[in-house]
C-alpha cells in the first residue's frame, strides 16, 4: 500500500459507493492485493483477472461489510480465495519424495528478496500454494486445508516439502 492510510472518512465514502473514493481505495490497495494474487497463481494475465473479479466482489458486496475496521483484512480474504480457485484449475499436489533435513538449517551465505522470490515461484504449484498461505499470509494448517480443499496433514506435508525444496533452491542459486 502506498504511504496514504485507510482513514475512516475514506472508508465512510466507499461504503456510501462514492465513486471517487472506490477508485482511491483501488489505488491504495491494487498493489497488495496484485500481489497476491501474483503469488498464488504466479501468471501475470491471470493474476490481473483475478484482481478485477476481486475488485468487483469487493464493491457489490463492501455493503455486507460489518466491521468497516477489518476492511483490507475482508479484501485480502476475498481476493485469496478467487485467487486459490482460479489456481485449484492447474494447481496439483505432487507425490514428496522422502527429504531429509539437516540439523542445521542455516544459510551462511546472503541472498536477497529477489532470489527468495525466484526460489518461491519455481516451486510446485501445491507447494507454493501452502507455503504462501501459511508463511506469508499467516493462515493455520487447518484454515488452508479448507481453501485448498486438501487434508490437514497433506497442508503439513506440503509445507515441509516446499521448505525443503526452497532450501536446496537457495543454496544452488548461491553456488550459481
Amino acid at each position: 500500500m502506498s504511504s496514504q492510510k485507510l482513514d475512516n472518512n475514506l472508508i465512510s465514502n466507499v461504503l456510501l459507493g462514492e465513486r471517487s473514493a472506490q477508485f482511491q481505495l483501488f489505488e491504495l490497495t491494487k498493489g497488495m492485493l496484485y500481489s497476491i494474487c501474483y503469488r498464488v497463481i504466479n501468471d501475470e494475465d491471470e493474476a490481473n483477472d483475478v484482481l478485477q473479479d476481486s475488485y468487483v466482489e469487493i464493491f457489490q458486496k463492501i455493503h455486507t461489510l460489518k466491521n468497516p475496521e477489518a476492511l483490507l483484512g475482508w479484501m485480502k480474504t476475498i481476493t485469496i480465495r478467487k485467487a486459490i480457485l482460479q489456481s485449484k484449475k492447474k494447481i496439483h499436489f505432487e507425490p514428496i519424495e522422502e527429504v531429509k533435513m539437516e540439523a542445521n538449517e542455516d544459510f551462511d551465505s546472503w541472498f536477497d528478496a529477489e532470489m527468495l522470490d525466484q526460489a518461491i515461484r519455481s516451486l510446485p504449484d501445491g507447494a507454493r500454494a501452502v507455503f504462501l498461505l501459511i508463511e506469508v499470509e499467516g493462515y493455520s494448517h487447518k484454515e488452508n486445508s479448507e481453501l485448498l480443499g486438501i487434508a490437514e496433514s497433506t497442508s503439513k506435508s506440503q509445507l515441509h516439502y516446499a521448505k525443503s525444496l526452497l532450501k536446496k533452491r537457495i543454496s544452488k542459486l548461491l553456488q550459481a
